[in-house]
């Protein structure tokens, strides 16, 4: 016998490797998209439907509870990825509320949702009416550029047939890191004195959520909320410059910007902020004192609370 090919067989169940997730823009919430499909690059995902139910107090003799009935079915969930450039773009458009305008993005008043698919074991999972209600992005000194998006989805089906009839290819750009890749941030256009050692940036839709009624257990449409720009921000005390503007209350631009191997960048900039709640402490002998600071974004006077730039890499002169 020759011993050539592979063992049939081998798994224990379904592979988390062969799974696949894509995204489609609806013209009608919940409607669910159709035609050509955006793959997109994930390292993790928790999405689920969970069940509300009731039991009537019936009185009786049997002493045991009355069957429950759903009242309504809720589907949410967490996309967990790792930042690069132009993979997220479509994600923080819609939690931003707003489109792209020569890479510059603003927060709007524009409502965004998708039909999620996935992938899995053989079927596709299809989430239509999948409106994101909060985006957190995360650099950290020891790890990765990370993002996580949350869901709330209309409901969940499962399909035989992929509902895509193609599928645009996600970008392949290099991870941001948070060595090379993280250039720097200024509080008012100037950098703290000590290393920054984390930043988190949260963009939640405050007050959004799903609407329910009667006739069906799913959602009959989503209040939109507002975006709220929230952070915190980390770095070694060296000065009391940010503490100074702590306690006078100044309030005014935040930036972080980073830039991948290939020269693409992003700056996340809060446009009115004020550093919150700090904390700089000797917490124990032999140690290096961290400040940390709270980040609330404001408003200007004339609107707009959070924006990003994306700067493509300058591109090689023609003829060389």
């Amino acid at each position: 016998m020759a011993f050539t090919g592979s063992t049939a067989g081998y798994q224990a169940g379904a592979q988390s490797n062969d799974t696949a997730i894509a995204y489609g823009l609806e013209q009608n919430y919940g409607a669910q998209a159709t035609g050509t499909f955006q793959s997109t690059r994930f390292t993790g995902e928790n999405f689920r439907p969970q069940a509300t139910t009731q039991r009537p107090d019936e009185i009786n003799a049997d002493i045991e509870a009355s069957q429950e009935v759903v009242t309504q079915t809720t589907t949410s969930g967490t996309l967990s990825g790792a930042l690069s450039y132009g993979t997220y773009d479509d994600m923080l458009a819609a939690v931003l509320g707003a489109d792209w305008n020569s890479n510059t993005i603003q927060n709007g008043a524009v409502v965004k949702t998708w039909t999620l698919i996935e992938k899995l074991n053989g079927k596709w999972i299809v989430r239509p009416g999948s409106f994101c209600t909060q985006a957190q992005i995360t650099f950290a000194q020891g790890g990765f550029s990370a993002v996580a998006f949350d869901f709330t989805c209309k409901g969940q089906s499962i399909a035989d047939a992929d509902p895509a009839t193609a599928y645009t290819a996600a970008p392949t750009g290099r991870i941001f890191d948070t060595v090379g890749n993280f250039s720097g941030l200024t509080i008012q256009g100037k950098t703290p004195a000590g290393c920054i050692r984390q930043v988190q940036i949260t963009l939640n839709r405050n007050g959004s959520g799903a609407d329910y009624g009667m006739g069906h257990a799913d959602a009959c449409g989503i209040r939109p909320g507002e975006i709220l720009a929230t952070g915190q921000l980390q770095f070694f005390f060296k000065t009391w410059d940010e503490y100074q503007l702590y306690a006078a209350g100044t309030q005014g631009p935040i930036a972080i910007t980073v830039k991948d191997a290939a020269g693409n960048s992003y700056v996340f900039t809060f446009l009115n902020a004020a550093l919150r709640n700090p904390q700089i402490n000797a917490g124990s002998k032999n140690t290096t004192i961290v400040a940390t600071f709270d980040i609330s974004g404001n408003p200007l006077a004339a609107g707009g609370t959070f924006k990003i730039d994306r700067i493509p890499a300058t591109p090689p002169a023609s003829g060389g």
